[in-house]
C-alpha cells in the first residue's frame, strides 16, 4: 500500500480488530510484487482475502479514501 492508504487502514485497525485482522505491507515489501501480480492489479493497491486466504476483492491505486476501505472491511466481516 502507498503511505496514504497505510495510514487510513492503519487507524481503522484498531476499530475491527475483533471482527478481521488487517494487515498492511508497504509497496516493494516482502512478497508485495508476487501478492499485486497475482491478484491482477496492474499497481499497488488493496487486496482484501478470506480466512483462507483466498482473494474475496481488490481495490486498484490510491485515488480513494476512508469511505471506500470501510465498504471493503464491511464485505470481509459480512456486513455488507
Amino acid at each position: 500500500m502507498c503511505d496514504k492508504v497505510t495510514a487510513i487502514v492503519d487507524g481503522l485497525k484498531a476499530e475491527h480488530a475483533d471482527t478481521i485482522e488487517i494487515e498492511t505491507v508497504k509497496v516493494g515489501e516482502g512478497d508485495s510484487q508476487k501478492e499485486i501480480e497475482e491478484s491482477d492489479l496492474k499497481v499497488h493497491g488493496i487486496i482484501a482475502k478470506n480466512p483462507a486466504g483466498e482473494v474475496v476483492t481488490t481495490l486498484e491505486g490510491h485515488s480513494y479514501g476512508k469511505d471506500k476501505v470501510e465498504e471493503i472491511i464491511a464485505l470481509l466481516s459480512g456486513e455488507s
